[in-house]
């Protein structure tokens, strides 16, 4: 396959099918027992894979150029919060309409490249898998239960999993539409991924509290200028980018120190790269606790009293913690639910991102499905 417009994606395999749920109240700590638990989940009745790692910038960024090569930005995937001189702490993608077309969205410093991409809706996100699910891709083998994906982006970002060609109207309550190729995961895939042991733990139980294989909260990670963790590796325990621990900006990479990195927020957490903390869930995924909060597309109604800027009716279930939040935002019962624009969770905006998955079966070129 050409080079041209792909991306690869690495991905695990989830089994044990048709696994028990696990009862939780949504931000309690605790496991409730069946007759107090305010809902159920993490059954799946199917293989799958998931990623591995978040999206990275880098991808985004290529998917940015592929399906917008003018940089027309007509249908917003390209955040002006995104822009480094809008952001120069966090901005990741910059625009150039002078540059020639296909090379106008760009990585906006070395850094950033293989963070996760931030600024991240429910629309962009599910226009990336469209277009994955839409165009060429090749699996290949890496070892057992894992697998690598060469894609090539699609044009067609409006239709294939989810259909947004009206995406103010109906595309807010586009559910999924394809039983086979990538998708955003559910809101169960996704817990699955990230909690659940085939084995039973020694708490009796199949769901670890954190999603790195752990019921203690996790270290949170420190990093170097550029953002690379330090303190993850043999012996570090459980790692994870969260509370405010890793602190670095672009212009203190260049400068070789993050002492003169001011957030425009009063809050200093920034990303680190995809797998850095090297904790991985049961599944062998990483950054499902931690990072960016990711999108799942599990449609929910607005919690009662919830704030709805954009008056949304139907919102999605978001996971995962962020790089500035408490632990509690990494536990199985932080099922959180934002409006499609991420706007309700407040630093879902500055924080949202995303993996795809896989169901079962996928079979476009001829190589083996899942």
């Amino acid at each position: 396959m050409s080079t041209e417009a792909t991306i690869a994606i690495e991905t695990v395999e989830v089994g044990d099918p048709g696994n028990a749920p696990v009862g939780i109240v949504p931000f309690k700590p605790e496991f409730p027992d069946a007759t107090q638990a305010a809902e159920f989940v993490g059954r799946v009745d199917y293989k799958y894979e998931i990623a591995r790692y978040e999206t990275t910038v880098a991808q985004y960024v290529t998917f940015l150029n592929a399906v917008d090569p003018t940089g027309a930005n007509q249908l917003q995937l390209w955040d002006p919060c995104m822009d480094p001189t809008k952001d120069a702490y966090r901005g990741q993608v910059a625009r150039d309409l002078e540059m020639p077309a296909g090379q106008r969205y760009s990585v906006a410093a070395p850094c950033w490249q293989n963070k996760p991409i931030a600024f991240i809706d429910f629309f962009r996100a599910s226009r990336f898998v469209n277009s994955i699910h839409n165009g060429q891709s090749v699996r290949t083998i890496v070892s057992p239960g894992v697998f690598r994906y060469e894609c090539r982006f699609s044009l067609e970002t409006d239709s294939g999993v989810y259909n947004l060609r009206n995406q103010q109207t109906f595309g807010a309550a586009a559910g999924r539409q394809a039983v086979r190729g990538f998708v955003l995961p559910s809101q169960d895939e996704w817990i699955k991924a990230a909690y659940y042991s085939p084995k039973e733990l020694p708490s009796g139980r199949h769901y670890w509290r954190f999603p790195t294989c752990s019921d203690v909260a996790p270290t949170p990670a420190t990093c170097d200028a550029c953002g690379n963790v330090t303190n993850a590796g043999p012996g570090s325990g459980a790692v994870a980018n969260y509370s405010n621990a890793a602190v670095w900006c672009p212009s203190g990479c260049a400068a070789g120190t993050s002492s003169g990195c001011v957030p425009p927020d009063g809050n200093p957490g920034n990303l680190t790269d995809v797998g850095a903390c090297r904790s991985p869930s049961p599944w062998g995924t990483f950054d499902q606790g931690g990072n960016v909060v990711e999108w799942t597309d599990t449609i929910c109604a607005p919690p009662d009293g919830s704030p709805n800027p954009a008056n949304q009716c139907i919102w999605r279930q978001v996971h995962g913690g962020i790089a500035i939040a408490a632990d509690y935002q990494l536990w199985l019962s932080a099922t959180g639910a934002t409006d499609p624009y991420g706007q309700a969770l407040g630093n879902v905006r500055a924080f949202g991102g995303f993996r795809p998955a896989m169901l079962p079966g996928f079979d476009r070129t001829g190589s083996t499905g899942g």
